[in-house]
């Protein structure tokens, strides 16, 4: 499958405007202290996920090194996959000491995508007080 989108996309039959384009643009604590991520989709089209995409990997959440949680794609809001569109994502963990968080997202790369290498961001964050 991966091998065909990057043929697709090598020879023009699918514009890489075609596919998402997703990105972590921020890790940030709500008000009960959960972590959220705000997710985005720089795309300008929509796209639609198979009925086989629903139960692939789509974000990957590791607290200090140790990975944590994997989310499938049937978990997310499916705005996301909306052009030009931005999700906030909360996950069931909370910060009470500070903590090193890395948000991976689609890494195994099992959906299509325009630019994988804006897919993780890592920061420190202290929780509320």
């Amino acid at each position: 499958m991966k091998m065909l989108l990057l043929f697709l996309l090598a020879f023009g039959v699918l514009n890489a405007e075609d596919t998402p384009d997703f990105k972590t643009s921020g890790i940030l604590l709500v008000q009960d202290g959960f972590i959220a991520l705000k997710i985005e989709n720089s795309s300008p089209r929509d796209w639609v996920p198979t009925a086989t995409d629903r139960d692939k990997v789509f974000i990957s959440l590791s607290i200090n090194g140790i990975k944590r949680a994997e989310y499938q794609v049937k978990s997310v809001d499916p705005t996301i996959f909306l052009g030009k569109s931005l999700i906030v994502f909360k996950t069931n963990f909370r910060a009470i000491t500070p903590l090193r968080i890395r948000v991976a997202l689609n890494e195994d790369k099992a959906l299509p995508e325009s630019d994988f290498s804006n897919n993780i961001l890592e920061i420190d964050l202290k929780p509320a007080p």
